[in-house]
C-alpha cells in the first residue's frame, strides 16, 4: 500500500503518468501506469484506515481518474496541454472563429438537419457525414499538434476550438443516429 501522504497533488497529469507533455502519448504506458496507481491508491486498500486517511485515498483516486480521463481522450489531452501553457479555450469569452470553417460547419449542420431519420438511407447519410467530419477532425488534430510543438499557442487554441466544434457535431450525429435507430425499430 502506497503512502497517501507522500502523494503530490501539485504534479500535472503527464508527470503523474510519467509521460512527456504533448498530444502524442504512449497509450500503453498510460494504461499501465493507471493500473499501477489504481493498485497503490484505490480507496478499498485504505478501508481499515482512519477517516482522514480514507478521505485522502478518495481524493487521490479522484485525481488519478480525472487525469486518466483527460489524457485518454485526444481532444481533452490537447486542451490540457494548452492549459499547462496558461491558455484557455473558453468559448464563452471569445466567439472569434475562422469564417471558412464556420461556413463549412453550417453546411454540415444543414446536411444533418436534412437527413430524414425515418428513411432507409438515414444511416448511410449519417455515416457519410460522420466520415467527412472525422477526416476534418484528423486534419485539425494534426494542426493542433504542429502548433503546440512549434509553441504557436494562439494557433493551437484556434485549432482546438475548431476541434471542439467538430466533436460536438459528431455527438449530434450520434444522437441523430440513435433517433433513426428508434424510428427503424
Amino acid at each position: 500500500m502506497a503512502d497517501t501522504h507522500a502523494f503530490n497533488f501539485q504534479q500535472n497529469y503527464f508527470e503523474l503518468f510519467e509521460l512527456e507533455v504533448g498530444c502524442d502519448i504512449d497509450s500503453a504506458q498510460l494504461r499501465d501506469r493507471f493500473m499501477e496507481l489504481q493498485r497503490d491508491y484505490h480507496p478499498d486498500k485504505h478501508a481499515a484506515s482512519d477517516d482522514a486517511e480514507r478521505l485522502l485515498a478518495v481524493r487521490i483516486a479522484s485525481f488519478v481518474n480525472e487525469a486518466h480521463q483527460t489524457l485518454s481522450v485526444p481532444l481533452k489531452r490537447a486542451e490540457y496541454v494548452l492549459q499547462l501553457h496558461g491558455v484557455s479555450t473558453d468559448t464563452e469569452t471569445d466567439a472569434r472563429m475562422d469564417t471558412a470553417f464556420l461556413m463549412e460547419q453550417m453546411e454540415w449542420r444543414e446536411a444533418l438537419e436534412d437527413v430524414d431519420l425515418k428513411s432507409e438511407s438515414a444511416f448511410d447519410e449519417l455515416d457519410e457525414l460522420r466520415r467527412e467530419i472525422s477526416t476534418s477532425v484528423k486534419s485539425v488534430a494534426s494542426e493542433v499538434e504542429a502548433h503546440l510543438d512549434g509553441k504557436d499557442l494562439p494557433s493551437a487554441r484556434d485549432s482546438i476550438r475548431q476541434w471542439q466544434f467538430l466533436s460536438k457535431l459528431i455527438g449530434e450525429i450520434d444522437a441523430a443516429e440513435a433517433k433513426a435507430d428508434e424510428a427503424a425499430g
